[in-house]
């Protein structure tokens, strides 16, 4: 098995890794969404083969990141769950609730536990 080398965080790299995360959950999250449009409120075939190739770009930007399969999907499960609540906020108009914002905090405190922390 390779092992990758040590990655040196700096404020640049860290800031374009969290942007890579962002960007990959707002591609899953809208795809997603556009396809829970097409078959929960029946809306057009159209919606589903857009959201079926944004989730197909999402599933891309994950390999920019510098570092191995196993710890960028468990950081990025974290940032997932942050922008989830976040797109409730702006698109569905659902307002998170404490325990959403408390599981919020933790799961972004593990997130960058993981991907950040020195090694």
């Amino acid at each position: 098995m390779e092992s990758i080398p040590p990655i040196e965080y700096s404020i640049t790299l860290i800031l374009s890794t969290f942007g890579l995360f962002v960007l990959a959950a707002f591609l899953e999250i809208g795809g997603g969404y556009l396809v829970w449009k097409w078959l929960r409120e029946k809306k057009t075939i159209v919606l589903a083969i857009v959201g079926g190739v944004i989730l197909f770009i999402y599933g891309i930007v994950p390999t920019l990141q510098p570092s191995n399969f196993g710890r960028v999907y468990a950081a990025y499960g974290g940032i997932f769950v942050i922008v989830a609540i976040v797109w409730g906020l702006m698109i569905d108009k659902k307002r998170p609730d404490r325990y959403e914002i408390i599981g919020g905090i933790i799961v972004l405190i593990g997130a960058t536990t993981i991907f950040y922390t020195p090694r």
